[in-house]
């Protein structure tokens, strides 16, 4: 059932979308990666509507004056079942005792003894907040006043059902004192002989909850913000009464006050809605949905269709009906054996509201994104015709059909239309607590929100266009960051990353975190310039904690490239090159995406959005009966020769996740090459490069056990080596006073070695 504070948390996630582009990784993670990912299929799809945002854009239509108490709230429902009313009774008790003090102290009671009417309306209070549906008794004698008719009725309302009649004649009995004796209780009277009509299914709960707010706007005292509560009770009741289009602007309005259970008591607006299990369904249960016969199923779908033709008529209801539909659409990706089902619930409220001819209608991008989200692209230019041009959800849905023509300029002029218009249409005034997360879903992974899609559409038309630097910038300031760094690592040029960086220093480049996104991006082009070779610059742009660290690894490499130094000097700065690339190789040069994912810190393989790119194909997973199906499919968003070519000239090498340890290898010979044979350093040498490559490179990791077997067979740690037939887990001299300098520097900066 609704009532006005009745909400349970997971279900506005689940009256909104469950996010697109889902992909399930070895660990059990789920959550999106990168939004180019599946060839760009989130750029051409449909964008998640969200239940929430398109309730709260049309909330704004409504300017209610009341005030939301929001210590009311604590009276919720939690997966079903009633939560700790404490803090409800705790803040009643409190609000009736302060103004029984002021009336008193403003003299508006007037009992013989002050103190002695205190004493009796605060036991009074006491005994009604210990009352339940066992409590026997009568209250005992108080000052006759508001307070004490009142308090009769609080007594007995909460002695249960039975005593609900004496409830509503105590409460009818205050409202019928003078105007001047009945200033502090009148709403209050007014707002519970509501919900006692509401729980009788009693129309006249209505008029009961208009009143509440009439006494509170005629200057009656309201200090629990009952005259706001009323907006979602009286909702309620015009629902229990078959009238949802006068229960839709009363739940808009109760959301416009700030109360976002209200998200929660629109669903119930639907006609065609599905139940969900363990949530709120207003109706019929999961299982008893599953278990009807056809009969039932026949009886239940005329129901719904005659639903969805009043709905139709009613240009709110319209609106609600079709945002429903859209924010649930994406289920079926989650679970495709709903892909057909979710198509036909749109074909079926498209015919629905064909059917009624009307002149006008003002929600026409709407019903052109569900024609669109089935594929039905001239039934959605059809629909956008009838639309306001440049709302947003037009301008973006003529901006997805431009790019299906390949007009990607017109699609990048419109889209950059919606998403600034985004920026106030879908971000309503919050008037709710944001400290309260108790209506705010939070899932584990990080999910798609709506900035993230309209930004991400424009940076990938962008992408597509040539504009590299802006399909960049759009990313980042959309808070992208795997994107971001896509581009960044992979299609600009070194420079043009270093030019960018040194422009907008000054400038925030993401609304969530604006310093931290942008000082990644500026640890990311230090990483690329040590991988470039340009050390000297590579220092401004990183972290200070790997300063010492790169000072070492730039002199060492500076000393093994010099012919003028001994061979032994240049051997022992090449391997300690060597050493600090693979042991702080994933901080010094570590890519930010494929293939080292230094965004995870190496513990995730990240998509190879390059390699996809480069190919034209990517790989799809899907699932039929339990089973999966790999596939390669053509990219939808298409790749110019320009990126073509950027992406070849920046792809790593060598390609592989963790390619530093093989860069590192490559330094470990560079030194082996410069040392006599048969010295422990030499063997240390050879065999941390074998350790380092044995995993990434099994050729590589032959060869260098060869050289053992050639060059160290009469030291300690080639005899082992060699005995086992394979590289051994040992320290040479060499490797200790590496370990040893590298821990040094660590002790004394925040560097840390890195797994991977």
């Amino acid at each position: 059932m609704i009532t006005n504070r009745t909400v349970t948390t997971f279900t506005v996630v689940l009256l909104g979308s469950l996010l697109g582009s889902l992909h399930s990784k070895g660990t059990g993670w789920y959550g999106p990666t990168h939004y180019l990912e599946r060839g760009g299929q989130n750029v051409v799809g449909t964008p998640e509507f969200y239940w929430e945002l398109e309730l709260k854009r049309l909330a704004q239509n409504y300017h209610p004056t009341e005030k939301l108490n929001k210590v009311s709230l604590a009276e919720n429902t939690h997966w079903g079942t009633p939560s700790d009313q404490t803090p409800l009774k705790t803040a009643t008790t409190s609000a009736d005792i302060a103004d029984f003090e002021l009336a008193l102290k403003n003299g508006e009671i007037k009992p013989t003894d002050a103190a002695s009417a205190a004493q009796q309306h605060q036991a009074a209070r006491d005994l009604i907040r210990a009352t339940d549906d066992k409590s026997a008794g009568e209250l005992a004698a108080e000052f006759d006043s508001e307070f004490a008719d009142y308090h009769h009725g609080a007594y007995a309302f909460a002695r249960g059902k039975d005593h609900w009649g004496e409830a509503s004649k105590a409460w009818v009995r205050l409202l019928q004192r003078p105007a001047g004796d009945r200033h502090y209780r009148s709403v209050w009277a007014a707002f519970m002989l509501g919900k006692l009509a509401l729980k009788n299914n009693d129309p006249e709960a209505v008029k009961w909850f208009q009143m509440t707010r009439d006494l509170a706007k005629n200057g009656y005292a309201d200090s629990l913000g009952m005259a706001a509560d009323s907006y979602g009770w009286e909702g309620r009741s015009f629902w229990k009464q078959g009238q949802p289009e006068k229960a839709a602007p009363l739940f808009l309005t109760q959301l416009a006050l700030g109360d976002q259970s209200a998200i929660v008591s629109l669903k119930a607006l639907i006609p065609d809605r599905t139940p969900i299990y363990s949530m709120l369904n207003y109706g019929i249960e999961a299982d008893a949905f599953q278990d009807r016969n056809e009969q039932q199923k026949m009886a239940a779908e005329a129901e719904a269709l005659q639903g969805l033709k009043v709905a139709a008529a009613d240009p709110l209801l319209r609106k609600l009906v079709t945002a429903h539909i859209l924010t649930t659409r994406s289920m079926a990706d989650c679970y495709p054996d709903s892909v057909a089902q979710c198509g036909k619930r749109s074909d079926r409220w498209l015919a629905v509201i064909d059917d009624l001819k009307l002149a006008a209608l003002d929600d026409a991008e709407y019903l052109g994104w569900l024609a669109y989200s089935t594929g039905n692209y001239q039934e959605a230019a059809r629909w956008l015709k009838l639309a306001a041009a440049n709302s947003p959800a037009a301008c973006w849905l003529r901006a997805k059909l431009e790019l299906r023509d390949g007009k990607v300029a017109e699609a990048i002029k419109d889209m950059t239309r919606a998403v600034q218009s985004l920026k106030t249409s879908y971000s309503p005034p919050n008037t709710f607590d944001e400290t309260d997360q108790r209506y705010v879903y939070s899932g584990e992974s990080r999910q798609w929100q709506f900035a993230d899609c309209a930004s991400g559409d424009l940076a990938g038309l962008h992408l597509t266009h040539g504009d590299f630097i802006q399909s960049l910038d759009i990313f980042l300031k959309g808070g992208i960051w795997l994107d971001a760094a896509f581009i960044a690592e992979s299609v600009i040029t070194t420079d043009e990353l270093k030019d960018y960086l040194d422009k907008t220093s000054s400038q925030s480049t993401t609304g969530t975190s604006p310093e931290s996104s942008f000082q990644r991006l500026r640890y990311l082009l230090g990483r690329r310039m040590v991988r470039d070779g340009r050390d000297a610059e590579a220092a401004s742009y990183l972290p200070l904690s790997l300063a010492k660290v790169h000072a070492r690894y730039a002199k060492a490499l500076q000393d093994g490239n010099n012919p003028k130094l001994p061979k032994a000097q240049r051997a022992e700065a090449y391997f300690t090159a060597a050493w600090l690339t693979r042991h702080q190789g994933m901080e010094l040069m570590g890519t930010d995406i494929f293939p080292d994912g230094f965004y995870s810190e190496g513990c995730f393989e990240s998509e190879n959005i390059a390699g996809e790119r480069l190919r034209g194909k990517c790989p799809i997973v899907s699932y039929e009966h339990g089973e999966s199906k790999s596939s390669l499919i053509p990219l939808s968003l298409a790749v110019t020769k320009a990126e073509r070519a950027r992406l070849k000239a920046n792809q790593i090498q060598p390609n592989v996740r963790y390619h530093y340890r093989l860069i590192a290898a490559d330094l470990a010979i560079k030194s082996a090459a410069l040392l006599n044979d048969n010295t422990e350093e030499l063997a240390d040498v050879l065999n941390a490069a074998g350790m380092w490559v044995k995993d990434r490179d099994e050729k590589r990791g032959d060869r260098y056990f060869a050289m053992i077997e050639k060059r160290c067979a009469r030291t300690e740690i080639g005899k082992t080596a060699i005995a086992k037939h394979w590289f051994v887990d040992a320290f040479g001299p060499w490797s200790n006073t590496q370990k040893a300098a590298l821990d040094a520097i660590q002790q004394s900066s925040d560097a840390t070695p890195s797994e991977p």
